[in-house]
């Protein structure tokens, strides 16, 4: 396209032209006004057409200068007076209905508003439709707006070209910094002596009906901090096992973050399969069913729960309630609502919505409402009916039709404007928030519940270590079920009870990442046996039995262990041996980390590995 030399005849002053466009306008037109292509595809067709790359053709805004200069219509068509009130309008109509940006542009390009974001961004600023701001729910300060942008303004001009009395004056002129008197200022204002007297009698009246409901079993134990509850202290068994947490489930199914998600999906999908919404409305023989599916499709659980394995009925019950747990998410996940769902349910747009829960979170500070547990049910339920009296009708005839829905939405913008209050109170130091114990465990995340010890030895050990006297080196290896994994046996681990003891305490979470919950300690070796499989490949003499040591549980360590004898074989192949119920041995393929974890566990005291070795020579066992 820059190969045509410019007409010589036509004398222009300046530079000349560098591409010519003299018989490129047909094709143009083509492209750009018929095919509706953009600049960018107009380009990419003369590269192709010209074989030419397209940093030796015009730019972009190259082609669109030109396409403006021959006249051709804009592909972006400018909105006229009309149109942009029609697409305000409209956009107004779906603020009203709470939905979000993103729904609201997806609306009107289906309704056929051609709006670009430039265009949309400046209408929604425009109508000022913001579901947040630096204010939280108080509507903005205007003034604060202005002194903002007088000040960005003065701090925008050329420092560098201004001497120093220049900028003096400057300084001099720009109006002060105000503090938010608001910002420095507590929510509630502090409780008098009387006032905070009644509030410790109070505290004290909570704890001493907590500890005689948990005394007389009439309260489940309580893992987590609650109001001004502290959690109850560890080593506390749940009253049923239907209570037992999920945390204590991940633990005793050996069950990591990734493994546990995965159980889960898999129960609902068999769920959904079976058409399975609770335990105690199935079919007789459905539960038990649902889980010998689950347990046949997952490789980990059908280890776990292989009658060899030890502590089978605790595994049982952790099974039972983590499906149990599906099922009730399962049945809850349609009837969560959200803020923008409760606002439809009653009426109310979102500006509405946020100066009703404003009225609510100012009336909480007015009467230092700290919770609805320190405060009392009737307290409680008359700080929400001065709420309901005081703001407009649609609340109370939401309240008094009696409509579960529209209670429930009510009820929604109660609890988020009471939970935007702790938590402000909290971030201004004046809320002592309760933390959740952390002695109870792991929490979420690969997790291993000890067994019993099955050796005298290991008995002794666990006395002498509860007892809090040290523990000398064993001189037999009785024990040696309990040093692998290496972390089962920590003394610092909470993890580590023996089977008579209560379960574990554990904080009742799904998967969100925690730190370490133990002090790592130095991993000790793990002795085992390795045979020599007749179907290796060597090509010099190897022992057919010898003993090694693996550093840790993991597949890298064992593959090291078991080449120990062997220069430059590999191992393709490596199975663990277990003791079956007809005294022969069960042959266990070993492939990933937690399959070797499982087999330790399930090995007792001598674990012994069958080894396919391959040094890629030989064509026979050695």
């Amino acid at each position: 396209m820059n190969n045509v030399v410019v007409d010589s005849t036509k004398k222009r002053v300046g530079r000349p032209p560098k591409y010519d466009w003299t018989d490129k306008k047909d094709i143009c037109h083509q492209l750009y006004v018929v095919e509706h292509k953009s600049a960018s595809e107009v380009q990419r067709y003369f590269s192709q057409h010209f074989n030419l790359p397209i940093n030796e053709l015009p730019c972009r805004k190259g082609f669109l200068r030109q396409f403006a200069a021959w006249g051709f219509p804009n592909h972006i068509k400018k909105l006229s007076d009309e149109e942009v009130a029609a697409a305000s309008g409209r956009i107004q109509e779906l603020w009203n209905q709470n939905m979000n940006q993103k729904d609201i542009k997806s609306t009107i390009a289906s309704e056929g508003y051609e709006i670009k974001d430039y265009d949309f961004g400046k209408i929604w600023r425009k109508l000022g439709l913001r579901l947040r701001n630096e204010s939280g729910y108080k509507a903005p300060d205007p003034e604060k707006k202005k002194r903002k942008r007088s000040d960005g303004a003065a701090q925008a001009a050329p420092v560098e070209q201004q001497d120093l009395q220049t900028q003096l004056e400057i300084a001099a002129a720009m109006p002060a910094l105000e503090v938010d008197p608001e910002e420095g200022q507590p929510l509630s204002a502090p409780l008098n002596p009387e006032q905070e007297a009644l509030r410790q009698q109070r505290i004290l009246e909570i704890q001493l009906e907590s500890d005689q409901k948990l005394a007389t079993n009439k309260r489940r134990r309580r893992i987590r901090g609650f109001g001004h509850l502290p959690p109850d202290a560890p080593g506390l068994a749940p009253r049923y096992n239907s209570e037992t947490s999920l945390d204590e489930c991940k633990a005793i199914l050996h069950l990591g973050n990734e493994m546990y998600q995965t159980v889960r999906k898999d129960f609902q999908t068999v769920c959904e399969n079976m058409n399975i919404i609770k335990k105690s409305k199935c079919a007789e023989g459905f539960w038990e069913e649902a889980k010998r599916t689950l347990i046949g499709e997952n490789m980990h659980l059908s280890a776990m729960m292989h009658p060899l394995q030890p502590d089978q009925d605790r595994k049982i019950i952790a099974l039972d309630c983590l499906c149990q747990d599906v099922t009730k998410r399962m049945r809850d996940a349609g009837k969560q609502i959200t803020i923008a769902d409760a606002n439809n349910i009653i009426g109310i747009n979102p500006t509405e919505s946020k100066a009703v829960r404003r009225s609510l979170y100012e009336l909480l500070a007015a009467t230092h409402f700290e919770s609805r547990l320190l405060s009392g049910e009737d307290h409680y339920q008359s700080l929400k009916q001065q709420w309901l009296d005081a703001n407009s009708d649609k609340l109370q005839e939401a309240v008094n039709t009696q409509d579960p829905r529209k209670v429930k939405a009510v009820e929604l913008l109660c609890s988020d404007a009471m939970k935007r209050f702790r938590e402000d109170k909290t971030r201004r130091g004046e809320r002592q928030v309760i933390q959740r114990n952390t002695n109870y465990g792991p929490g979420p995340g690969p997790a291993w519940a000890a067994t019993a010890p099955r050796s005298k030895a290991g008995v002794e050990a666990r006395a002498l270590r509860e007892a809090g006297q040290p523990v000398p080196k064993p001189k037999q290896r009785g024990d040696l079920p309990n040093r692998f994994p290496p972390h089962i046996s920590d003394p610092l681990s909470t993890l580590a009870q023996p089977a008579d003891s209560p379960p574990l305490n554990l904080d009742p979470a799904l998967s969100a990442t925690v730190g370490p919950f133990v002090i790592e300690q130095p991993p000790q070796p793990i002795p085992a046996w390795f045979r020599l499989s007749p179907n290796s490949s060597l090509a010099t003499t190897h022992p057919k039995l010898w003993h090694g040591k693996l550093l840790t549980a993991t597949m890298k360590d064992l593959h090291s262990a078991a080449t120990s004898k062997a220069d430059i074989a590999v191992v393709t192949k490596i199975s663990g041996l277990v003791k079956s119920d007809d005294g022969g041995d069960d042959s266990w393929q070993i492939d990933l980390d937690d399959e070797l974890e499982v087999y330790l566990e399930a090995a007792g005291e001598k674990p012994t590995f069958v080894v396919v070795l391959n040094d890629g020579k030989g064509n026979g066992q050695a």
